[in-house]
């Protein structure tokens, strides 16, 4: 066994260019990489997971279907996010009310920083719950929390039972951020991830900024109680929707379907030895076969657990989540994640408090629509950062006959980068010096960080399930669990930070930080093919058997 595994990790056939330069390329023997597929022959793109057969596998869904989940999924994610992330405007109507009754101003600030702590433990906890009984049970179990902690919220008559409420909403919300990327994943192909993963992020962008908009002039029109009804109210609708439109995504599959070496049985006396997958052309895709699956129906979209339960592969997911956090290239991506949302929080919750003091005297009921902004992020981030980065990643494999490296979805990561740090600084200024500055500074700076968030989470998440197709889950808990640890310590005490160091001092500090973090990519750039061949073997499993998501 230690020979073949010597085989599975050290050899591969991949393609590269000519010396002479021309297109022509000839099949070397190279070390392997986990990630490391071919995704084109420099004529046709090839489907990389290859698709079977069964019309009820997620790839096969037609392309109407796929539009439905996608927007039922963003609807959720918008929904959840905007009602842990919009809090920011409807603080001002209730720092008087808790004030009177105690509260400090940080206290009431953890209304928004401990939701987006327990996102992060939602993820923990429902990730490998979705490994092991599927995806749909727990997306539709999450809506249903969703939908009660809501109602909760509104009919909180007191600050610990309002707090407590804001935890389970978080909770609920954080499948949002690793559940439904993962589901998306999962019925589209890796040429293709990045554009129908920002398709998401820009549908979630766009109703999140309109519900967060509206959360100011709510509370003014009928009562901050109400946004939380509204909210409860959409997730019910979208609850009832997503019974019948969102089918289950979970699909078994070998680890040759992604592109990556398999251990198949030889001949006698030969042993087991390691294959190379033969990758499946777009033209050639296979037709959907009748007689030998069962027809997808509505019926079987409908079924609450989709095949039995695997509480094996669950527990794999969450024993695998601690082990892939410590892989150099995960770490530095959780990290990233962590700060930029982290600063995004601490914006959110700070913003309120400066445009509707003097120099600029917003009402209380206009204070959300310094979010107005993230609207415009949408529409610049889809093409820019989720069609670009598939672009570029197809125009490298081209140029390197056809081999795909993960390494390629952070060429644009410096865009989202500079123009944090840039955000971050303008923020600083204008709130510590608002007399010097136009709102519209605040405005801008609250969209362009959040565009800094947007691109880092897309470029993270894509690169990571792209170098390790067989951890989808864990890496997912990863990105998006811990990184609602990292926001949390970075959002927790800026009352205090700006207290202490002013908003020029907070934020410049920030800025500082998403600049390092930024820095440290190049590192990841450059030696992220060592590091997937190091960590790969810890990335599957030591035999062949069922097919696994989480080891």
């Amino acid at each position: 066994m230690s020979q073949d595994k010597k085989d599975l990790e050290t050899v591969v056939e991949r393609y590269e260019i000519a010396s002479d330069g021309e297109a022509t390329c000839k099949t070397v023997q190279q070390l392997a990489a986990m990630g490391t597929v071919t995704i084109t022959d420099l004529d046709e793109i090839f489907l990389i997971p290859s698709p079977s057969a069964d019309p009820r596998d997620p790839w096969n869904l037609t392309k109407w279907r796929k539009i439905v989940f996608i927007t039922l999924l963003s609807i959720f994610s918008s929904l959840g996010l905007a009602l842990v992330s919009g809090f920011g405007g409807l603080l001002t109507w209730y720092i008087p009310i808790y004030a009177a009754k105690g509260a400090t101003y940080a206290d009431i600030t953890a209304l928004m920083t401990y939701p987006s702590m327990f996102m992060g433990v939602g993820n923990l906890v429902c990730m490998p719950l979705a490994l092991a009984i599927g995806r749909r049970s727990v997306y539709l179990g999450s809506l249903l929390v969703l939908i009660a902690s809501a109602v909760w919220a509104a009919r909180a008559k007191d600050y610990n039972s309002h707090l407590g409420a804001r935890m389970l909403l978080g909770f609920a919300a954080g499948q949002s951020e690793a559940l439904v990327p993962m589901m998306i994943q999962e019925i589209h192909f890796v040429h293709e991830r990045s554009t129908f993963l920002m398709v998401q992020s820009a549908v979630q962008t766009i109703l999140a900024a309109l519900f967060v908009i509206s959360a100011s002039p709510i509370p003014g029109a009928i009562g901050p109680s109400n946004w939380y009804i509204l909210g409860a109210g959409l997730s019910a609708v979208t609850f009832l929707l997503s019974i019948v439109w969102v089918p289950e995504s979970r699909y078994d599959r070998s680890l040759a379907a992604y592109g990556q070496f398999s251990i198949e049985e030889g001949g006698e006396g030969t042993g087991s030895r390691a294959t190379a997958p033969m990758p499946v052309r777009l033209s050639e895709r296979p037709a959907l076969d009748a007689t030998k699956y069962l027809p997808r129906t509505i019926w079987s979209d409908m079924r609450l657990i989709d095949g039995p339960a695997d509480w094996k592969e669950g527990w794999y997911g969450l024993v695998n989540t601690f082990q892939i956090m410590f892989f150099p290239n995960v770490f530095w991506a959780f990290c990233l994640n962590g700060l930029t949302i982290g600063v995004n929080i601490a914006i959110g919750t700070t913003y309120g408090n400066i445009v509707t003091k003097p120099p600029y005297n917003w009402s209380d009921s206009s204070a959300s629509y310094v979010n107005a902004g993230k609207i415009v992020v949408a529409f610049v981030a889809l093409p820019l950062l989720g069609n670009g980065s598939d672009f570029v990643s197809k125009w490298k494999a081209r140029r390197n006959c056809g081999v795909h490296e993960p390494e390629n979805r952070l060429l644009l990561l410096w865009i989202p980068i500079i123009v944090g740090v840039i955000a971050s600084v303008i923020y600083g200024q204008a709130a510590q010096h608002p007399e010097k500055y136009h709102w519209f500074a605040i405005v801008f700076a609250n969209a362009a960080y959040y565009f800094a968030f947007v691109g880092s989470n897309i470029a993270a998440i894509t690169y990571l399930l792209d170098s390790y197709p067989a951890r989808a889950g864990p890496v997912l808990v990863v990105i998006t669990a811990f990184r609602g640890f990292v926001s949390f310590g970075t959002s927790y005490g800026v009352a205090k930070f700006i207290e202490v160091a002013g908003y020029d001092g907070s934020f410049g500090t920030y800025g500082g930080l998403t600049a390092l973090f930024g820095l440290l990519g190049i590192t990841v750039f450059f030696f992220g093919k060592r590091i997937r061949k190091f960590t790969g073997k810890w990335a599957t499993k030591d035999h062949s058997g069922h097919p696994s998501m989480s080891h």
